[in-house]
Order: C-alpha cells, then sequence, then structure tokens
C-alpha cells in the first residue's frame, strides 16, 4: 500500500483512448475519500492532455489525518467510473499548512499548531504604467528558471510568503512565455487572444512546479485568483483575457472603455460560468500543496471608495464589490476541501471588506495619505494602519509599500520593524521590472548594487532573532504603555513581554515589574548591551540615533 505523509500528496492517474471534442469539458470526474473515521471529502478530477497517445485525468489529494484511505471514482465515462484505490497516511514530513492561529487570532499559525512568523516579500515585480529605464511595459516575462533562482534567493534569508501578481495581470501588449500566461490556452501570443474553452496545460504544470520549490524552500504563494485592477484601465483591458474582444466574455464597459463594471455584474451568467470552471480546474490543480493560499483579486477597495484623478468613472460601491466577493469567496470554500487561507486582496479600511467571511487575513497596501518627504510621518501611519486594523483579529500583510521609496534599504529595513511592532507583515517596495538576469537581481542591476539588495540581509537578521527570543503571537501593538521623546512603536504583552522599536532612538520610560532587557541591532543583529533592573518606573536611552529594538522580558516571580 502507497504510503503518503499527513498533508503531503496522493496522485491518481488514469489514460484513456479515445475523441474527444473537447476533453477539459466532455468528462467530469470526481473522487469521494473516505478516512476510517469515515470523513468523507470529493475531489475534482482535472484533464491534463496527452502522454503516449492517450488522455490522462488525475486526481490529487492531501490527506489531513493519519490512518487508512480508501477512495472511488465518479465519472460521466465509463473508464475512468467506479475505479477503486487506498493509501496509508503516514506522520507528517512538515509542519502542515497556514492557518490563522486559534488562540491569536492575529498572527498567523501552522496545522500542527506552531506559531509562524511571515517575512514577507509582497507582490513580485510586475510591470510599470509608463516605460522608463528598467521600467518597461513589455520587459521578459520571468522564466521558470528566473522564478527558481528568485525563491532561492528569498528562501536563503527568511522571506517566507510572495504574492503573485501575475497570473491575470494584463500591462504587457503580447505574451512572450505562454508557461507564464495565462491560465486559458493561448491561440495568439501577439495580441493576447485566447480560447476561453481550453486551459493552458503549460501554464498550470510550471505552477505546479513553482509551487512545490517554493513549497520546498519553505514559501508559501499567494495566487491571485480572479482579477486584478487591470481591468479598470483601457490600455490594460484591451490586452485581458476577460475581453470578448481577446476571446473572453466580457463586454466593454459603456464607462471609460473598461471591463471593471461588467465584472461585478450579479446577473452575468457568463462571468459566473467562465470563472467557475476556472476555479474548479485550478483548485482541483494546486489547492492539494499546502503552502499555497488564495488572493481572490487585488486593489478593488481602492477602486472602490478613493477619489482617482485618473479613474474618475471606475468607482463602484463598495457593497457591490463585496457582495460579487462574498458569492465568489463562498465558491472557493465549496469546492477547496482543506479551506487553504483566503484573502479578498486590497481591502484598506473598510469593514465590510475586511470583516467579510472569506477574508482570513487582510491584505492591503501601505496608505498614501502621508508626507512622502517625511520618513518620520511615514512610520507613524504606518504603525496606525495596524493599530486601527488590529481591532479585527485578523493577521494582517502589506501588498506592497509606495513605489516613491525604491533603493532606500534603511528605509524598508525600518519599515519592517515598523510593521513586525504594529502587528503586522510589511512588504518590499513597488517594483516595476523583471526578476531576474540571469543569476543577479535586476534591481541590483538597476540600482548598481555589487550583490543582492542589502534588505533581504536584514530581514534575515529580524527573522532569527525574534524567532528565537520572542513570544510574539501572544503580543499585541500598544503605544500607549511607553513614554518616549521619539517615535516607538511597541508589541507587548502587558507585565510579561515587550519589544519595542526605535526608528531614529530615543529614549523610554515605562513602569514594570523585575525584568531582563536587551538592546538589539537591527542592521548588524549584534546585542549591543544588557541588563537587569528590579520592579518600578524604569529609563531606557538607547545607545545611538541610529535604529533600534529594546526587548525587555519580566522574571518569573513564582
Amino acid at each position: 500500500m502507497e504510503k503518503i505523509p499527513k498533508w503531503e500528496v496522493f496522485e491518481f492517474s488514469r489514460p484513456v483512448e479515445g475523441f474527444f471534442e473537447n476533453p477539459f469539458l466532455d468528462v467530469h470526474l470526481q473522487a469521494i475519500f473516505t478516512t476510517a473515521g469515515s470523513e468523507v471529502y470529493k475531489i475534482d478530477g482535472f484533464y491534463d492532455g496527452i502522454e503516449n497517445s492517450r488522455h490522462i485525468w488525475r486526481i490529487r489529494f492531501a490527506p489531513m489525518h493519519e490512518g487508512k484511505w480508501s477512495f472511488v471514482t465518479i465519472a460521466n465515462l465509463s473508464a475512468l467510473d467506479g475505479l477503486t484505490g487506498e493509501f496509508q497516511c503516514t506522520e507528517p514530513v512538515s509542519q502542515g499548512p497556514l492557518c490563522v492561529h486559534p488562540e491569536f487570532p492575529n498572527w498567523f499559525s501552522r496545522e500542527d499548531g506552531s506559531a509562524q512568523l511571515i517575512i514577507n516579500e509582497g507582490w513580485l515585480p510586475h510591470p510599470a504604467c509608463s516605460s522608463s529605464d528598467y521600467e518597461d511595459l513589455d520587459f521578459r516575462q520571468p522564466s521558470e528558471k528566473d522564478f527558481e533562482k528568485y525563491i532561492d534567493i528569498l528562501s536563503e534569508h527568511k522571506v517566507n510568503m510572495l504574492i503573485g501578481m501575475s497570473e491575470l495581470y494584463a500591462r504587457q501588449t503580447s505574451v512572450t512565455d505562454t508557461s507564464f500566461i495565462w491560465p486559458w490556452k493561448v491561440i495568439d501570443s501577439e495580441k493576447n487572444k485566447i480560447d476561453k474553452e481550453r486551459f493552458n496545460l503549460d501554464f498550470y504544470r510550471r505552477w505546479e512546479r513553482t509551487i512545490q520549490y517554493a513549497k520546498k524552500k519553505g514559501l508559501f504563494y499567494v495566487f491571485e485568483l480572479l482579477y486584478d485592477n487591470s481591468l479598470v484601465r483601457p490600455r490594460e483591458w484591451s490586452n485581458h483575457p476577460y475581453n470578448k474582444k481577446n476571446g473572453g466574455w466580457l463586454d466593454t464597459d459603456s464607462v471609460g472603455d473598461i471591463g471593471w463594471h461588467n465584472l461585478f455584474d450579479p446577473d452575468n451568467e457568463l462571468s459566473k460560468l467562465y470563472l467557475g470552471r476556472y476555479l474548479r480546474y485550478t483548485l482541483a490543480r494546486l489547492a492539494c500543496y499546502w503552502n499555497i493560499c488564495w488572493e481572490v483579486g487585488a486593489e478593488n477597495a481602492n477602486l472602490a471608495v478613493l477619489p482617482h484623478n485618473l479613474l474618475p468613472n471606475a468607482l463602484l460601491p463598495v457593497e457591490k464589490i463585496a457582495a460579487w466577493m462574498n458569492y465568489w469567496s463562498g465558491f472557493i470554500r465549496t469546492y477547496d476541501p482543506y479551506h487553504r487561507l483566503c484573502t479578498l486582496g486590497d481591502t484598506t479600511h473598510h469593514p465590510l471588506m475586511v470583516s467579510e467571511r472569506g477574508n482570513d487575513f487582510i491584505l492591503t497596501q501601505d496608505p498614501r495619505n502621508y508626507p512622502r518627504d517625511d520618513e518620520n510621518q511615514y512610520y507613524k501611519a504606518m504603525n496606525l494602519e495596524g493599530i486601527q486594523h488590529w481591532q479585527y483579529h485578523r493577521p494582517m500583510v502589506i501588498g506592497e509599500m509606495d513605489c516613491s521609496n525604491r533603493n532606500n534599504y534603511h528605509l524598508e529595513r525600518r519599515m519592517y520593524w515598523v510593521g513586525l511592532t504594529s502587528g503586522y507583515a510589511m512588504s518590499r517596495f513597488d517594483r516595476h521590472f523583471g526578476l531576474m538576469n540571469g543569476t543577479t537581481m535586476i534591481e541590483s542591476e538597476k540600482f548598481n548594487l555589487n550583490d543582492i539588495p542589502p534588505i533581504y540581509k536584514y530581514l534575515k537578521i529580524l527573522y532569527d532573532y525574534v524567532e528565537k527570543n520572542v513570544e510574539f503571537r501572544r503580543m499585541s501593538p500598544e503605544n500607549s504603555w511607553v513614554k518616549s521623546n521619539k517615535l516607538t512603536c511597541t508589541l507587548a504583552e502587558k507585565s510579561k513581554e515587550y519589544l519595542i522599536y526605535f526608528p531614529f532612538g530615543g529614549d523610554a520610560e515605562l513602569s514594570l515589574p523585575a525584568a531582563v532587557y536587551e538592546w538589539f541591532n537591527p542592521r548588524s543583529g549584534n546585542v549591543k548591551k544588557t541588563g537587569q533592573f528590579n520592579s518600578g518606573t524604569i529609563f531606557f536611552q538607547s545607545p545611538d540615533e541610529e535604529d533600534w529594538v529594546l526587548h525587555i522580558k519580566v522574571l518569573n516571580t513564582n
């Protein structure tokens, strides 16, 4: 009997001879998986092309419980119907999928119950809105080797989350690599034309390999499923696979030559048909991987409610978008038997979006209403962002930080520490250029760096220190417990542990029981000073005016 570790992938495949007009649609295959405890899961199968002159259908399943499993297939084709099998689920070889911590819902955990500190890369590099130097709208789409080298760099530096922004991103005028885009079969790469009745097997096979590679390297991949904001710009809508002119099913809106309004039409049965097919096929192939999470869309709340000089006709009532999101997140829940974490995309500060039941974690952008030439005000705004979102009791992740902060790696380092001590996972800046040039990051090439960007060294320092020393899952952002002459951001479990970040040095005064403390240098990874004090009001002074982390642990008095 085949043995499959808990949470890993069991695959059943069956070749079939014969002719099919459209095997993606002609055959419907499912399997019912059952444990000895009579738990039942119905899993969609999927068509996977031709091997040795025969059509191949597959079923993938990731068992959630140890013990013996059996299955039986259900199909409208006799060659695939009533097939049976079994396997033994053995003890896990990983900590399992990413979850919301059951006791501390503002933080992530793993399925085995361990806390998971997320170091987020953010939205991967994507084309700009204009063309200049490296920021070319039509830069070469990254190869599979590009992605693997990129993942290697992230993994080596303890970055463990990457957010897809390419699956449906339509700024580029042509498809230079059909394994990169689109999910539907590409029939004219020069004109972005698709066959909406067939899926792109090269696309799915590549993403399966990429997601598996990321899993091996310890990265969670947030896969964008339904749309991005490119439906709202005429140029990008003209390149989008949803556009009927490109083989899709959506007509151009009467407002602004875009497809935005028609996408969110709840009575559009064609959208329900084609998006439903696409989701079920995608979930059947990818949901089995424990390192995947789902992103329904991107920048939806921004475009729904914020004034936008460039897009005056694009705005939609947030209620309409929220209702659409509710429908599709419910659809995903129905057909994803593992209930991988799902986020609605950019929810900003709208309770209707943030609190939607399909929004397991908050994915948003940094606030844009701050003085861009004043770092101190920027850090204050980002600190407030975390405190305001803490009330929703969901983990929060930033998708991208402001594009004006490029090549300022000291600012980026500070932003990650501000994010952590404000209760969320920060992101890198908005990068509008390619990934790799051979083994060199294009970012390094663009900014004349001798090595990879130094932010990755700083992120490894952050992860190593917090993971080893800080009980972060029990802590929450609360600045009122600390008096200081400069900006400080405080993550704490009151009267037990404090992590206080000083972006520009300064002093701090707080009342505490007897405790030990240390000053940690986030630039070098070294501890500068340690000490111990008795209970009372304690005054601390940072070693200098660079950024510093003060870590305090109250002594056990029992």
